[in-house]
């Protein structure tokens, strides 16, 4: 495989340098900013976190000392402007009901504006395990120019391409997240597939690890067993652990239900003999010759 980065992708990459280090010079250099009112920007339909809890505290800090922090954003028809960077701060100041906040405009293509929110994102706050799969899914596919769900299928095949391999490896350098191949497809890329209940644990910061290992529960045991992955009270081990005593305890069930079958059905041997069955009268007689009927079907069947 040809270590050599993709042009498109090497120039999104300088790109989003040169605007994030625009956007630092000119912090350091208190140069203004514009003042976009909030119901003119739009939320970014590449923005890789999920979770957008636990914004009171900032929306609090907002309006007790305003956004200390420009969002970046990028121009769209009709006057509007599209977020790329500083999502949780737009949120936050809709919450503190602010009626402007301050912004960076800078002319950007999708892929620009993927690959800096994506940076941005990762530069400043952690992502969960699943928006980290998706992030890089998205970006890969968008750079290959192809649907997600096909790149997708494709890197969790026996062959992948080579064009595919080198465009993700180069997008899990850029993600810092010291991935491979081998551990976004065996680790990351499962969690794409998971039911909503399952991905919405994960968007709670249940630890993925722990999410995986729920998947072989019942839906009665993932019920109960949810809220304590997605408080931190379980991990991983504490779910398989679960999962080995739940099993334990359906063997033990089972093999006190064939042992009580076993004690019924010689105890019936020992009573139903042809001088016990005569001895009844013809009611009951023809009662238990028709049950004896119905067994035998039963156990043909």
């Amino acid at each position: 495989m040809s270590g050599k980065t993709p042009p498109a992708l090497r120039a999104a990459l300088a790109r989003a340098s040169k605007a994030q280090s625009g956007i630092r010079a000119a912090e350091e250099r208190h140069v203004p900013v514009e003042y976009l009112r909030l119901d003119e920007i739009d939320p970014s339909p590449f923005q890789a976190r999920k979770d957008f809890q636990g914004l009171e505290d900032l929306a609090q800090d907002i309006a007790d000392n305003g956004v200390l922090q420009p969002v970046l954003v990028r121009p769209l028809a009709g006057g509007r402007y599209q977020l790329v960077a500083g999502e949780r701060r737009w949120r936050a100041s809709n919450i503190a009901q602010q009626p402007t906040i301050p912004a960076v405009i800078r002319e950007m293509s999708d892929l620009d504006a993927r690959t800096h929110g994506l940076r941005e994102n990762l530069r400043r706050e952690d992502l969960n395990a699943y928006e980290v799969a998706r992030a890089v899914l998205e970006l890969t596919s968008l750079q290959l120019g192809r649907a997600t769900t096909e790149v997708q299928a494709e890197l969790g095949s026996a062959s992948p391409s080579e064009q595919a391999l080198q465009v993700l490896s180069e997008v899990l350098k850029f993600v810092d997240k010291e991935l491979t191949y081998l551990s976004y497809r065996r680790n990351y890329l499962p969690l794409l597939r998971l039911p909503e209940h399952l991905l919405s644990a994960i968007e709670q910061g249940a630890p993925y690890s722990a999410v995986l290992a729920v998947r072989s529960a019942t839906p009665e045991q993932q019920r109960e067993w949810l809220p304590l992955i997605i408080s931190g009270e379980w991990s991983r081990r504490q779910v398989q652990k679960a999962l080995q005593e739940a099993k334990a305890t359906s063997k033990s069930k089972s093999g006190k239900l064939a042992t009580d079958w076993e004690a019924q059905m010689k105890h019936v041997t020992q009573q139903f003999t042809a001088e016990r069955l005569n001895s009844l009268d013809r009611r009951k007689r023809q009662k238990a010759q028709r049950l004896l009927s119905e067994l035998a079907d039963l156990l043909e069947g």
